[in-house]
């Protein structure tokens, strides 16, 4: 049963019963207290009563919905005939090509489905998931698809994403969630940075250092002497070609040190996910340059 705003109470908040507001520019009631979106995509109604005269009166009196999201692959208008009523074999031959999307549409549909599983398994937030999308529409668009997969470009785009956006997700962890092997995704990688002239930007190790002291179960304290030292090698040495997942791991193990705090190099090693001889090398590297 479809259930229409007439039928609920739009006055009335159902979290907190508080009183809701109607904002029409974005087609949303919300709630004055809590901020919940009671109802959203409502249809602008407000111009119905307007007589079309001109040019001008005519677009005064376009009802309008809230923005699509980007996220949804542009279908075009399309008129379905009903399968059930056709007897007639040209018509028949009609309705299967009218059920065949073209190769465009079909393209984007299989890249928002895998888009749409990788977020999911990594619990990516919807600006990432848009940034992404729109940014493999520019290479489709480009035609730098051509000769390159269609899941490994999605999983390129995903990252870049992560890093332009500041987002704490390391390539192994958005490589495991793709069935593209490692070395198809760095070429797409590649070619998306040098064919759109994207900027690299580098992944702050910073950002990573509170999910991986979540996951040793260590207290506030080596978090934050962990991020002071971090801090302090950054702004005397670069880390530009190096895992930051190595700086992290080094970092943990010399606060943990400096904290009294008895834990193991392997332990540490393989929670951030590097060999115990990178977590050695960032260790006595912290310890070089912060003497």
């Amino acid at each position: 049963m479809l259930i229409t705003k007439e039928d609920r109470n739009l006055d009335i908040c159902p979290e907190c019963n508080g009183d809701t507001l109607s904002i029409r520019e974005k087609g949303e009631t919300v709630c004055c207290q809590c901020g919940l979106i009671v109802y959203e995509r409502e249809l602008d109604l407000s111009h119905a009563g307007l007589r079309i005269c001109n040019k001008g009166a005519t677009a005064k009196k376009v009802m309008v919905r809230t923005p699509i999201s980007p996220l949804i692959p542009d279908l075009r208008i399309c008129t379905f005939i009903n399968k059930k009523r056709v007897y007639n074999s040209e018509l028949k031959r009609a309705v299967k090509r009218d059920t065949h999307y073209p190769w465009e549409n079909r393209n984007l549909i299989i890249a928002m489905n895998e888009l749409r599983r990788i977020s999911h398994n990594l619990n990516l937030p919807t600006y990432i998931k848009e940034s992404a999308f729109n940014l493999y529409k520019k290479a489709f668009k480009l035609k730098i698809l051509r000769g390159r997969t269609i899941i490994g470009m999605v999983t390129a785009c995903v990252y870049y994403s992560c890093k332009k956006m500041g987002l704490p997700r390391t390539f192994q962890e958005i490589i495991n969630e793709s069935p593209i092997n490692k070395k198809m995704v760095k070429m797409c990688y590649k070619t998306l940075i040098n064919r759109l002239n994207l900027k690299v930007s580098n992944i702050n190790p910073i950002s990573l250092i509170p999910r991986y002291i979540t996951d040793l179960g260590l207290n506030i304290d080596i978090e934050r002497a962990a991020i002071k030292l971090l801090q302090s090698n950054l702004e005397k040495n670069s880390i530009c070609g190096k895992d930051p997942k190595g700086f992290c791991a080094g970092a943990i193990y010399f606060a943990s040190k400096i904290k009294h705090v008895s834990i193991s190099q392997k332990v540490i090693a393989q929670k951030v996910g590097v060999s115990e001889v990178t977590l050695r090398s960032r260790y006595k590297e912290l310890t070089y340059n912060l003497s």
